[in-house]
């Protein structure tokens, strides 16, 4: 009998508010996968990247087991699949139909690199294809022949683009996905402002810092996000004089960065 194969697992946690995209302000729960891909500069979810730091603090899980670490937390009305990326993972989409048959729906927050069969049969799946800033540049073209498979417009599954943008290259970036992609092919097209600290990492408070220390660092960070999203609207609003945006389209920033800024994970 073949061993059953078990998924790196990072944190499971909610109920929480999905801060970006598609689902902003929603209530969900959040199952973190270890392992990606990529290796972008401003990532802000590093212990389920680094191959060492998940090796370090991964519990390796059946979709079993999953289901049933789900089952003793409080209901959400949707379970987000998130990392690293979720989709390295095969057999995550086990869970699937087990709970939509208790009333969860699944989204899943993807770079735009894997498309693994179990993709096409969640309700919302967010593409977040990495513009220049990361050094990880995504082939978009891949999302759209994704898009053509499963149907275009006639599509079942809801789906987001979301770029993060730090700079005028991530939004030329983009600004050519938006070009491409026919809209009829998403539900929205997201841009998310760089959260500020990311692009340059600022050192990890010790573990005995004082809770005025965490309430600074959050403060900071909180301002840098609002100011980073007001830079990134006035360049939008200025655009808009000249270039005909679509209805789908709409900006923001990490929702949970400004709720919680001094939390770095579990948000």
């Amino acid at each position: 009998m073949s061993k059953e194969r078990r998924i790196p697992v990072m944190e499971i946690f909610g109920p929480t508010i999905q801060g970006e995209g598609l689902m902003s302000g929603t209530i969900t729960n959040f199952l973190r996968t270890g392992g990606c891909g990529l290796r972008c500069s401003w990532c802000d979810t590093m212990f389920a990247v680094d191959p060492k730091l998940v090796r370090a603090g991964r519990t390796m899980m059946t979709t079993n087991e999953i289901i049933t670490t789900l089952a003793g937390i409080a209901y959400a009305p949707y379970l987000t699949l998130t990392g690293g990326d979720p989709c390295l993972h095969a057999t995550l989409g086990e869970i699937i139909y087990p709970l939509n048959s208790k009333g969860t729906r699944i989204a899943v927050e993807t770079q735009g690199e894997l498309f693994p069969e179990w993709l096409k049969d969640c309700d919302v799946v967010t593409f977040s294809p990495k513009p220049p800033s990361s050094g990880n540049v995504i082939d978009y073209r891949d999302i759209y022949n994704w898009l053509q498979e499963i149907g275009g417009a006639r599509r079942r599954v809801q789906v987001c683009i979301k770029v993060v943008v730090f700079d005028d290259e991530d939004l030329r970036y983009a600004m050519d996905i938006l070009e491409y992609m026919p809209d009829t092919h998403y539900d929205s097209f997201y841009l998310s402002a760089g959260t500020p600290g990311y692009e340059n990492p600022l050192p990890q408070l010790p573990g005995d810092a004082s809770q005025e220390a965490r309430d600074m660092r959050g403060m900071n960070k909180l301002m840098g996000v609002i100011g980073s999203q007001r830079a990134l609207a006035d360049k939008i609003v200025m655009m808009a004089q000249s270039h005909r945006f679509n209805t789908k389209f709409h900006i923001g920033s990490q929702q949970h960065v400004i709720i919680w800024p001094e939390i770095e994970q579990g948000v």
